[in-house]
């Protein structure tokens, strides 16, 4: 008897479209607070994009101790952000003349880089800025990890850059106040900060 046909009626086993993937530890990210110390960095001259009176007179390498001679506001930025880094640049534009009389300097981070940076904001800008390559500067704050995306938790990011943050460092690297927005719902307060300096000026005279 033939047993070409023998197995027909069989099927074969199904094939998952979809392979299971291994099982990874995803680190979270983990901002720094207030009271913590922020992690010394150096900055490259050739990632300055806005030379304010901060970064004047600046030559190849500057550390963060070099720029914490007063209190020194340090913002986090990106155009990815939407409409939410549009305000937080305005925000500063419009306070900054007040954070610079409170007695602090400001340096924005960016994640952009200069050519993008100066195109989608392209009027005057008065305060510091610099390009944070490769989220470097964003890492040591701990408000980037590629395994914890912001495009993982807010819906109209799909870049891969850090979340907002604002900090206050003293001459001693230590933070005094912060404002960390995991979920781009929260409202940076500049009137919060000033004071913050206010008092920080204060008890340290």
């Amino acid at each position: 008897m033939s047993t070409l046909y023998r197995y027909a009626d069989y099927l074969p086993a199904p094939v998952p479209e979809n392979f299971p993937s291994p099982i990874k530890v995803r680190e979270k990210i983990n901002p720094l607070n207030k009271g913590q110390y922020f992690p010394e960095f150096l900055l490259e001259e050739s990632r300055i994009i806005n030379k304010g009176p901060l970064l004047a007179d600046a030559d190849q390498l500057i550390s963060l101790h070099q720029l914490t001679a007063q209190p020194l506001v340090v913002v986090f930025y990106s155009w990815h952000w939407n409409g939410y880094g549009d305000r937080l640049i305005a925000q500063l534009q419009e306070s900054y003349a007040a954070i610079e009389a409170a007695g602090a300097r400001l340096l924005v981070v960016s994640s952009e880089d200069k050519k993008l940076f100066t195109t989608v904001n392209p009027g005057n800008i008065p305060f510091d800025v610099v390009h944070d390559a490769q989220h470097r500067i964003a890492r040591k704050a701990g408000i980037y990890r590629e395994s914890d995306p912001i495009w993982g938790r807010v819906s109209g990011v799909n870049a891969d850059v850090p979340v907002p943050g604002v900090y206050l460092v003293t001459p001693s690297l230590e933070i005094s106040y912060a404002f960390v927005d995991l979920y781009l719902q929260e409202s940076f307060s500049p009137e919060t900060l000033i004071a913050a300096i206010d008092k920080k000026l204060a008890i340290s005279a």
